[in-house]
């Protein structure tokens, strides 16, 4: 019987590579009825870790589109029908995914951990990648649309499907520090972040480059 709980997010942690948020970012352009490049270029940009461009500040790439987005006048609604649309692109393996070395079998040989994967992304998508990943045989549940940093602090309350007093030890791994792991900060658990970009106003157990190397320090 599992004592622990470790959580994992997906996108930009358990999935890596940068065309499924080019196709997002095309996605809304498009919405937006304005020229790819214009968001694609800044886009290209901050994602190769470069300072003063437009998306200064933000955790990742998913935020700087939304944020862009906004800045155009985007409703909610527009900027989730771009997503889904570039989603759908990922679904039928049109665009290229990969995950850490090793993580499969370093997941796999977690004995007495359960292994919850806790996303905002689609569920049927998320299950299409995972199993596309080899990922599916590692996790015990996986919780889509999930609508973190709420969903997740709901899943941790006392009511919660993860009610966090269940667990003798918790650790969370994710590349957003507000969304993936404050809200298990904030109930005495262990939290590794992937800093792709700045986050200075997180305070996590662990900091590393990739999920592999959080996973060799649990």
């Amino acid at each position: 019987m599992a004592d622990r709980l470790l959580i994992l997010d997906f996108d930009g942690t358990l999935c890596l590579g940068d065309e499924p948020v080019r196709e997002f970012a095309r996605q809304v352009a498009s919405e937006a009825a304005a020229p790819a490049p214009e968001l694609l270029d800044p886009l290209d940009r901050f994602l190769q870790g470069e300072q003063g461009t437009p998306f200064d500040g933000c955790a990742d790439a998913y935020t700087a589109v939304a944020a862009w987005a906004r800045e155009r006048g985007l409703e909610r609604d527009a900027m989730t029908a771009a997503f889904l649309r570039g989603r759908a692109e990922l679904d039928a393996g049109r665009i290229e995914i990969s995950t850490s070395d090793g993580v499969i079998d370093r997941l796999g040989a977690m004995l007495g951990w359960y292994r919850v994967l806790v996303t905002n992304s689609p569920l049927a998508s998320t299950m299409t990648l995972t199993a596309r990943l080899g990922l599916d045989t590692v996790l015990d549940t996986i919780i889509g649309d999930a609508a973190k940093p709420g969903g997740l602090e709901a899943l941790l309350s006392p009511a919660g499907d993860l009610a966090a007093r269940r667990w003798g030890r918790i650790v969370s791994l994710g590349d957003i520090w507000v969304n993936d792991l404050a809200p298990v900060d904030a109930v005495g658990g262990e939290t590794g972040l992937i800093e792709r970009h700045p986050q200075p106003q997180a305070t996590p157990t662990w900091r590393a480059a990739n999920v592999q190397s959080l996973l060799d320090q649990i």
